[in-house]
């Protein structure tokens, strides 16, 4: 199956992935900002199906045969000369019969792949590295992070190397897609039991729900959760939604920004954001919005706003590791998405500003106790990230205690 957009660079990194994967390593001097762009060399160990040496890795635009062998006859002079050369082009330049006569001649392999129709050929190692192309390629090259095995870091300035970095350090997202289909699973259930109270389709779609499905499922409330002691609310309220719209401006925010948030953090750490996120949301709500009224507080939108708090945290505590284009504009976008929101929300009574910046202030607590160097550096140990969610946990309940003990005294 052809990947969309294929350029030598991509094919060039495909390549190194494979040869990673099985036991290779850098020889050359590749970083992060030239490992894809630049002529790389890999010496690769005894292996069943390919040959032991050094290979370069070459991606050329639109190579010329004078140009080629004029460069294979430079490289054969170098300390280590290759003995097998991957050259991945945009287009075919250069015919099969050709490689194999210049192959012959250096006595070399010489693999041609195009990026236009992801072909190998021109070496009997060229079925071989067809398998990069296969459709089952995606999820077992994805396992292999070169940024783990390069000699020397990038220019972590430039930002082109910083976004390359998240997504090498992780090709998918797992948590967020996950928050998202239990938030709509949540309003699927919303809506067939509103339908079993009586209310009509559309009336719960467009209008909302009525108080009677809300509160069975888990709204937040200062009698239930405070008085009653329904401490679950914190949390199942923040999968609870008013209507469509609701729900649907959520989880659009969400996506928008839960991505990068994961990438930043890890998807464990991220969650804890999440979680911790939604009940400080929750909490700030029982002690502001909800402790003089006998409202209910449903929504992600804590959450999401603690996801934002999350970033913000990330880029102070580790502000060497963010690129400054990149800190700005996270600073920016994070003042105008606060400033939007919370404006719109008090001027609608109907929207919980509680729980927004509770969720900011919370989000924005717990990025700065979680955030990490991104990989390959080291990356917190499983004791030290387990003891920040410990410690986060007593926040939080100390927070649950002084609402229930101030508030109501």
């Amino acid at each position: 199956m052809p990947h969309a957009h294929a350029n030598p660079e991509d094919v060039s990194a495909r390549v190194q992935q494979l040869l990673l994967a099985q036991g290779a390593r850098y020889v050359s001097k590749a970083t992060e900002e030239n490992w894809k762009h630049a002529a790389v060399a890999l010496e690769m160990p005894a292996h069943p199906h390919l040959p032991a040496g050094v290979w370069v890795v070459l991606p050329w635009i639109a190579p010329t045969n004078e140009q080629l062998e004029a460069w294979l006859n430079q490289a054969l002079q170098s300390p280590l000369p290759p003995l097998v050369v991957v050259i991945a082009m945009d287009v075919p330049t250069i015919r099969p019969a050709t490689l194999q006569t210049l192959a012959a001649a250096h006595r070399v392999e010489l693999v041609g792949i195009s990026a236009l129709d992801e072909q190998c050929y021109g070496s009997r190692l060229a079925p071989m590295l067809q398998v990069i192309f296969s459709p089952d390629a995606d999820a077992a090259l994805s396992k292999t992070n070169p940024l783990e095995h390069l000699a020397a870091l990038g220019d972590q300035r430039n930002p082109e190397v910083f976004f390359e970095r998240l997504r090498r350090a992780a090709p998918k997202t797992a948590v967020t897609p996950w928050i998202i289909r239990a938030n709509i699973a949540v309003f699927a259930l919303s809506l067939a039991l509103a339908a079993s109270h009586g209310t009509g389709l559309l009336t719960s779609l467009f209008t909302g729900f009525d108080n009677e499905t809300l509160v069975s499922l888990g709204a937040n409330s200062f009698d239930l959760t405070v008085t009653h002691r329904e401490i679950w609310r914190l949390i199942s309220c923040t999968f609870l939604h008013a209507n469509l719209l609701h729900i649907a401006m959520n989880l659009y925010v969400l996506k928008s920004m839960g991505d990068m948030a994961e990438r930043l953090f890890g998807s464990t750490a991220y969650l804890g954001v999440y979680v911790a996120s939604g009940i400080g949301g929750s909490l700030l709500s029982l002690a502001w919005t909800l402790s003089t009224s006998h409202n209910y507080s449903v929504g992600a939108s804590g959450a999401v706003f603690g996801v934002m708090g999350g970033m913000l945290g990330f880029a102070l505590s580790r502000r060497k590791s963010v690129p400054m284009q990149v800190y700005r504009s996270l600073l920016r976008s994070a003042g105008m998405f606060t400033v939007i929101n919370l404006a719109f929300g008090f001027s609608l009574k109907v929207v919980d500003n509680g729980a927004h910046i509770g969720g900011l202030l919370a989000g924005l607590v717990a990025g700065l106790a979680l955030s990490r160097d991104l990989p390959p550096a080291p990356q917190p140990t499983k004791e030290r990230l387990y003891a920040t969610f410990a410690a986060l946990a007593v926040l939080l309940a100390l927070g649950y205690a002084g609402v229930a003990a101030f508030v109501v005294g």
